[in-house]
């Protein structure tokens, strides 16, 4: 066995932990520096949930795809699995009304990356424009939602929720611990990821759209299972579509930063409208149900079983 290989459960669970302390830590010092709970919400536990994918992006400078793949794949898994493995413990509930901005913008972030990928690549310039439209994101969010207390719940409710019960040196600390797991874990996770692809002689496409996915995708995954049990269900719900937007703006756009991101035909033919039919049934559920229910939760998680399925079954598609 190559122990590079080890790479792979380390780095996912230095990514997990590494993660959850620097949100933690991060949001406990900007509650004592008195910022509100909802500004907190919605930048610091925001952009925490998606570091796991983003150092990812960093640290893949040298392979470009697992970046796409990662953003791609972790956008289809949050959906096929977070939310429908949750719905299928217990229907989720989600306002259309209280999320309807968020939801349209989950939609028009898939839409925009799909038409900037029609040149073939992702360079710097289109970068700027998703990390642009990401500060602009936040901006209208917080514009809309800062008189209307149901809308900000969605953003509080992680922040009030632990609240501010360290000290500052231990806040500290955790921050610090936070980011050294999580480039290590990164480190780590794409290193094993790599030479997998290089043993079973597949793409690190490939590698991206599933092992990459689903590894920065568990805070998520377990975000969702947890809140569904506890029947907190639009908190599962807000979670993955301010995620899936992150990924768009954010984890893209920082990636494409660093790196000039190809696009095969395979993503554009197939792995972008199995993404964008994910969101729009996801779109439809919240528009027209305010819930997603049982039946709804497992025919996501069917249409990712066949999504993987379909890829085992016609290698092509991961090149």
């Amino acid at each position: 066995m190559d122990w590079v290989l080890l790479g792979i459960p380390v780095g996912i669970v230095m990514l997990y932990f590494g993660s959850d302390w620097l949100v933690k830590g991060a949001k406990g010092l900007a509650l004592r520096l008195g910022i509100s709970a909802f500004v907190v919400g919605l930048t610091v536990v925001a952009f925490g949930s998606s570091a796991p994918e983003c150092v990812t992006s960093l640290v893949s400078s040298e392979t470009p795809e697992i970046i796409i793949g990662n953003v791609v794949g972790s956008n289809i898994v949050n959906i096929g699995l977070a939310i429908g493995l949750a719905a299928m413990i217990s229907p989720l509930a989600a306002k259309y009304l209280s999320m309807r901005f968020e939801v349209i913008m989950m939609m028009v972030a898939s839409l925009v990356v799909v038409v900037m990928s029609i040149g073939g690549f992702i360079g710097f310039v289109e970068g700027l424009i998703l990390c642009s439209a990401l500060v602009v994101f936040v901006f209208l969010v917080y514009y809309l939602k800062k008189g209307d207390a149901e809308g900000q719940e969605a953003y509080t409710s992680d922040v009030v929720e632990g609240g501010n019960q360290y000290g500052l040196p231990r806040l500290i600390v955790m921050c610090a611990l936070g980011l050294v797991f999580l480039y290590y874990g990164a480190r780590f996770f794409i290193d094993g990821a790599t030479e997998l692809a290089t043993i079973f002689g597949v793409s690190e496409l490939l590698i991206g759209l599933i092992v990459v996915a689903v590894g920065t995708s568990l805070p998520e995954i377990c975000i969702c299972l947890m809140a569904a049990y506890r029947k907190e269900s639009d908190l599962a719900v807000a979670n993955i579509v301010g995620s899936n937007i992150f990924n768009m703006f954010f984890v893209l756009g920082v990636g494409a930063l660093i790196v000039d991101i190809p696009i095969s035909e395979t993503i554009l033919t197939f792995h972008f409208p199995v993404m964008l039919l994910m969101s729009a049934l996801m779109f439809v559920m919240i528009r027209f149900n305010n819930r997603i229910s049982r039946p709804m939760g497992a025919v996501l998680v069917a249409i990712y079983v066949v999504y993987l399925a379909t890829m085992a079954m016609v290698p092509s598609l991961t090149i």
